[in-house]
């Protein structure tokens, strides 16, 4: 695991936790098949179980670790068939999606959304992931 465990006061510490440990399983800095625990995780930021065990449902939910009750939590392993099923299924939403924004998008989102390409081409260029994850999910309107 990476030695992040400055958490900001001013924001929920179970999000706080969720991100920093969804950003190390996505840099395969805690990789597939680890084990992960509360306790392990709550005494790196020095948190009660709860808020990590709130992140754990989190990323349960997104897929990234398995729970299983009276055994523990792990980081999933990497699924090739989910890979290309879910690559197969992000295309066909994106494609009809972009037909649909194509017929009611304004001049001035047009000219953000390549603002924001521009900047996520840079992102991969410098090797910055967590920068391309996050233009990705940026809202033109936001």
């Amino acid at each position: 695991m990476t030695v992040e465990t400055q958490l900001n006061p001013t924001q929920p510490v179970n999000q706080q936790i969720y991100r920093i440990l969804r950003r190390d399983i996505v840099h395969c800095l805690i990789a597939p098949g680890t084990p992960l625990s509360e306790k392990e995780v709550s005494v790196r930021f020095n948190v009660s179980r709860q808020p990590v065990r709130e992140a754990f449902i989190k990323l349960a939910e997104n897929g990234l670790i398995q729970i299983r009750p009276q055994r523990g939590s792990y980081v999933n392993k990497i699924s090739m068939a989910q890979v290309r099923n879910g690559s197969f299924i992000r295309q066909a939403i994106e494609c009809a999606v972009a037909r649909r924004a194509a017929s009611m998008i304004t001049e001035s989102q047009c000219y953000q959304l390549e603002q924001n390409l521009h900047q996520q081409r840079i992102a991969i260029e410098h090797k910055q992931l967590d920068d391309f994850l996050n233009l990705m999910t940026t809202s033109i309107n936001s």
